[in-house]
């Protein structure tokens, strides 16, 4: 359902725009006390009303705290509440220095991290390829989501919408076995918040409060920590020289 109200709301063409229907839930598709969830929780940004993000794809900058989606009042305060809450406290009962994550842990941090992925999806389906850096406002793009203007995804709206379909599943497997060489972990000594991501590719998130760095890719898996590793570095360094 939630898809389908993306297909309705936000792809171009596919049906005449109403702009007396509700909003809806992206996680239950409930429209009942509709509340603005934060793509990025507040707590990894340190709740700064300044920080933001370049959307590559069109150079815009955004902040963190502007940043979010619909997500009904249960959904938000009570089931995503809880989940980074726990978050906080796996990063909270661990010095990297002494010990590791446990299995259970890895696989919770993955999950927690899928899910912002699939936040991004409908952040990026919602807004609009309006204008870029390099130029005004432009009429024939006014009502295409960014997350189409991608050249990876060869500019296709339904190539789009499977990425928000294989997002909205990723979450849901059970067993994330397969997926924990995927997830790279460091410990930092950077006093300051960093992140980027890339749509259905990676994130990377340093968290100076619990001195740790995640990085993790969504759609890659590795044969061993050290080759994701290797992979993740080479996608750092790449960001921070370039």
């Amino acid at each position: 359902m939630v898809v389908e109200d993306v297909l309705s709301r936000h792809i171009p063409k596919i049906s005449a725009k109403d702009k007396s229907k509700k909003e809806i839930c992206i996680f239950c598709a409930s429209d009942e006390d509709i509340t603005k969830e934060h793509v990025l929780p507040k707590w990894t940004f340190e709740k700064s009303t300044e920080m933001f993000f370049i959307t590559d794809i069109n150079g815009s900058e955004q902040t963190y705290n502007k940043t979010t989606i619909p997500a009904c009042a249960d959904c938000n305060n009570n089931v995503l509440a809880s989940i980074e809450s726990y978050i906080i406290s796996i990063f909270k009962g661990v010095d990297l220095l002494k010990t590791f994550f446990s299995n259970k842990d890895l696989h919770n941090i993955i999950r927690w991290l899928e899910i912002i992925e699939y936040k991004f999806q409908i952040l990026e389906i919602r807004r609009k390829f309006t204008k870029s850096k390099y130029a005004d406002y432009i009429p024939y793009l006014a009502d295409v989501p960014i997350s189409i203007m991608r050249e990876n995804i060869n500019y296709s709206p339904s190539k789009a919408i499977a990425q928000i379909r294989i997002a909205q599943k990723r979450i849901t497997v059970k067993s994330k076995k397969e997926k924990e060489n995927s997830l790279v972990i460091f410990k930092t000594k950077n006093e300051s918040f960093h992140f980027f991501h890339h749509l259905n590719d990676f994130i990377f998130l340093e968290l100076p409060e619990f001195k740790i760095a995640l990085f993790y890719f969504y759609s890659k898996t590795f044969v061993n920590t050290k080759d994701a590793h290797e992979a993740a570095m080479k996608i750092i360094k790449s960001v921070y020289e370039g």
